[in-house]
């Protein structure tokens, strides 16, 4: 039985019956006093301070009235409620701490935070842009699955902030950091739902709320802007922790003097933006949040996952035979291949050894019970001269999800 949920968009926790909603019938809802007469104007809505505190903003919006069942269950979420202005009905569920409209499922389904954290350059927007493409499209297919964006308003951040510019040849731009000065602002996460036949006798449709929430390179490289989005992290079911290889000297150095490549290294990699000390912070955020010592592992999953594999390919930086130039067998099969994932997971950890990068295989290990390594390529190719991308051809980009779908008994 849920005793509880996590909201997807302010991700505060609540009991089962805590939740408001929002009036349906903003044209004729009017305020009324205590006596039941209309004092206010039909249509007018009020204030919404509750989304003015999620959104950031310097003054409330105006939205349509809100209110609660006139019990609170402890057991179960209210499905509807009648509105104490205009006496209709509605069955739009609201977050009581932020206002938002939650999923349908919400009560029945738990949703599966995946947090995206890297620092700046390292292809996080541009990894969500195209692993959401390629789940929408045909990755779910052998596993008799669908996943689709949630709602409208998820449809319009994905085409936005992703398929617009990645599949009409431009780069993404940077993600907005969350601090902006002493400002904050939002950086709303995008939801879609995982639906997959169960495989039973029944045959049943299990939906599974998938919450992918990307946060900017500097959000990152110090204490102080990590606790800005310490709740997101710490009620993810899985990390995936994206890395530039080409901020590696070692890389850099076998690479040479070639300059499209380079041209595509776009950070100055300083002390606090190296993998190992971000990953660090995120380790002291997460233990802060939950109450854990220093001495104990955190249990949440981390993939980490370095990008333009093609690069590494293209430069014979991969050794012979190499697991990570093989096409990935999972959607091939139908089944997760446990046999492929261990082998790109060793070779990874071989690589970061030659790198000089094992400082960063024991910050992995030292802070999280269960970790893995992988590789992929977002675009599939380098840009051209004049800075276009055609469209993206993946490679390996499923990889570090299914890994955590896997281990969460989704796949």
């Amino acid at each position: 039985m849920k005793l509880s949920y996590v909201c997807p968009f302010c991700f505060s926790e609540h009991p089962i019956g805590d939740v408001e909603f929002a009036c349906e019938s903003r044209m004729i809802c009017a305020k009324r006093d205590a006596s039941g007469n209309v004092v206010g104007a039909p249509g007018a809505g009020e204030p919404d301070e509750k989304m003015r505190q999620y959104k950031h903003l310097n003054t409330a919006p105006i939205g349509p009235h809100h209110f609660r069942a006139p019990k609170t269950p402890k057991f179960s979420m209210p499905d509807s409620a009648v509105c104490d202005w205009c006496r209709q009905t509605s069955r739009t569920r609201v977050c009581p701490s932020c206002h938002n409209v939650l999923p349908s499922t919400i009560d029945s389904d738990e949703a599966m935070i995946i947090s995206l954290i890297g620092t700046r350059g390292s292809g996080k927007s541009t990894y969500v842009g195209v692993l959401i493409h390629e789940m929408m499209k045909k990755l779910f297919h052998p596993f008799h699955g669908t996943f689709q964006l949630y709602g409208s308003e998820d449809q319009r951040e994905y085409r936005s902030r992703f398929e617009d510019f990645l599949y009409s040849g431009q780069p993404i731009p940077q993600t907005t950091s969350h601090l902006v000065g002493n400002t904050m602002t939002e950086n709303r996460p995008i939801l879609g739902m995982l639906k997959m036949e169960s495989g039973s006798f029944f045959n049943k449709v299990k939906p599974k709320m998938l919450v992918f929430f990307d946060s900017a390179g500097e959000d990152w490289t110090s204490q102080d802007t990590v606790n800005v989005v310490a709740k997101y992290v710490a009620e993810s079911a899985g990390i995936v922790f994206l890395i530039d290889p080409l901020a590696n000297r070692a890389v850099r150095s076998s690479i040479g003097d070639d300059t499209s490549i380079r041209a595509s290294i776009s950070a100055d990699y300083e002390s606090d933006s190296d993998p190992s000390v971000v990953i660090q912070h995120v380790a002291n955020l997460i233990r802060n949040q939950k109450g854990l010592k220093e001495n104990q592992k955190i249990g949440i999953p981390v993939a980490a996952a370095f990008s333009k594999l093609d690069v590494l390919e293209d430069k014979g930086l991969l050794p012979p035979g190499s697991a990570l130039s093989q096409p990935s067998p999972h959607v091939q099969r139908g089944s997760f291949d446990e046999a492929d994932a261990s082998a790109v997971d060793q070779e990874m950890r071989g690589l970061l050894s030659a790198w000089d990068a094992v400082d960063f295989i024991d910050m992995l290990n030292m802070n999280y019970t269960t970790n893995h390594c992988f590789a992929f390529s977002a675009y599939g190719r380098e840009p051209a001269s004049d800075g276009t991308i055609a469209p993206p051809v993946p490679k390996r980009i499923e990889d570090a999800m299914f890994w955590l779908l896997h281990l969460n008994n989704v796949l």
